[in-house]
This record gives C-alpha cells, sequence and structure tokens, in this order.
C-alpha cells in the first residue's frame, strides 16, 4: 500500500511517534476547532508542507492520495450548495418533479468552511499516516490508554485490508492470463466473478488467521515489540510550538 511505503521510507521515519502524534493532535484540534476558513486553510498548509517538504513525500503521491478524501468532500458539500426550499439564484426546475433548484450564498459560506475544516484535518492525520507506520501508531494510542478491544480489531482490519488486497490481484492477474479482460464483454463478466469469489475467498483466508493465531496462543490481546526511540526535548518544543500555534489561530480568527 502505498502509505505503508513512504511510512517506512520516509526521512522522518527514525523520529519519536510521540512527538508527531502531539503535532498531529494539536492539528487536529485546530482544523475542528477553527470558525474561519483562513484558519483552516492555514492548517492545511502547514501540514501539508510538512508532509511534502519535511518528511519528503512526493507531491504527485500526496496529491493522489488528497483525491479520495476530496471526491466525497465535493459530493457532501454540495447539498450545503443548493437548496429546494429557497435560495439567492434559482438554477431551475427537476424534471418529472417541477421541484425548483436554487444557490444559497449563506450555503457556500458554510460549504467553504466545511471543505477546509475537512481537508485540514485530513492533512493532519496524512501527516502522521504517511510518517509512522501503523504498528507504532497503535504502539501509541496504547500508551494513551485506548480500549484494547479498539485496538484489536484495528490490526485486524489493517491486515485484512492486506489480505483483500492480494487475492484481488492474484484472482485478477490469474483472470487476464486466461484472456479474462480481452474484451468488454470479457471484462464485465471476470469484475462479476472476481467480486462474487472475493469475499468468499477473504472469508477463507480470515479463517485461517485466526487459527494460526490460537495456534500461537491468542488470549484476545495482541502484542509485539515496539522499537525504542530517543525522545527530543527539541522536538516536542517544536510539535508543541507549531500545532499551538495554529490551535491559538483557529480560536482566535473571527468567522
Amino acid at each position: 500500500m502505498l502509505l505503508d511505503h513512504y511510512a517506512y521510507g520516509n526521512r522522518w521515519r527514525d523520529l519519536c511517534p510521540v512527538e508527531k502524534g502531539l503535532l498531529t493532535g494539536l492539528a487536529l484540534a485546530a482544523s475542528l476547532a477553527a470558525r474561519a476558513p483562513l484558519a483552516a486553510a492555514v492548517v492545511f498548509v502547514v501540514m501539508a508542507a510538512l508532509t511534502v517538504v519535511g518528511a519528503r513525500i512526493p507531491l504527485r503521491s500526496y496529491l493522489r492520495l488528497l483525491l479520495l478524501p476530496a471526491g466525497f468532500l465535493l459530493a457532501g458539500v454540495a447539498g450545503l450548495l443548493l437548496s429546494l426550499s429557497g435560495g439567492d439564484i434559482l438554477l431551475g426546475t427537476l424534471p418529472a418533479t417541477g421541484l425548483a433548484v436554487y444557490f444559497s450564498y449563506a450555503g457556500l459560506a458554510q460549504a467553504v468552511l466545511v471543505m477546509t475544516r475537512a481537508l485540514a484535518a485530513v492533512a493532519a492525520l496524512y501527516f502522521l499516516a504517511l510518517t509512522t507506520p501503523m504498528t507504532e501508531i497503535i504502539g501509541l494510542l496504547r500508551r494513551l490508554r485506548v480500549p484494547a478491544l479498539l485496538l484489536e480489531l484495528m490490526v485486524l482490519a489493517y491486515r485484512q485490508i492486506f489480505i483483500f488486497l492480494q487475492i484481488a490481484r492474484e484472482m485478477r492477474l490469474a483472470q487476464a492470463s486466461r484472456l479474462g479482460y480481452a474484451t468488454t464483454g470479457n471484462s464485465f463478466r471476470s469484475l462479476g466473478v472476481l467480486g462474487a469469489n472475493l469475499y468468499l475467498r477473504a472469508h477463507q483466508r480470515s479463517q485461517q488467521l485466526h487459527r494460526s493465531l490460537v495456534s500461537r496462543g491468542y488470549e484476545n490481546d495482541l502484542r509485539w515489540l515496539e522499537r525504542d526511540y530517543p525522545r527530543s526535548n527539541r522536538n516536542l518544543l517544536l510539535a508543541t510550538l507549531v500545532g499551538g500555534s495554529l490551535l491559538v489561530l483557529a480560536l482566535l480568527l473571527p468567522a
């Protein structure tokens, strides 16, 4: 996965997860507390710059990762821009219903705020996800006293993602080697067969995973060795200053 590739190979891989987690938490709080789009935009720019320039994540890959949440956000804020109960500009009527569709300037302001806040929160989380492996993030959450059941579900779901992708890749390769995607009709049939069998294969692999855990003494608590990182007071201070400044900006900048 792209996230894992950069999490293990970025410039800040060897920094203590506590330092990166502190900055992420403060930036996330700032993005959620922002009352003005400008404040949220500043949080987004700062966290994106730290990820791309500081951790040296390629800009093209970072933008590709932003496309998925940005697409969901655009679909979501469309409901804030348009209204069926009245607005500032009449855009037209829905066919067969006669309902009028209006554009609202108040909805536009709200949509911009929601969009910038959400992107700022995504940038904060991407900073942690692209610079810290998942096992270390879970270790950090364990030290923060996050319930063990939630952490266990995170580990198993994370593992299942790789199993799911591996099975899909193997099945598609087998279909392609038999000319399953040679024509448009074959492609649709092959995708249908892949989708029908993918769940069954993934379920079988998950059962095998559970049996392997039980055979190794699994007792409803997943544990692994965690790497020791040297704590840097300088990095902790910088993380506090940067994250704290973003939070103060978000609280003080008027809507």
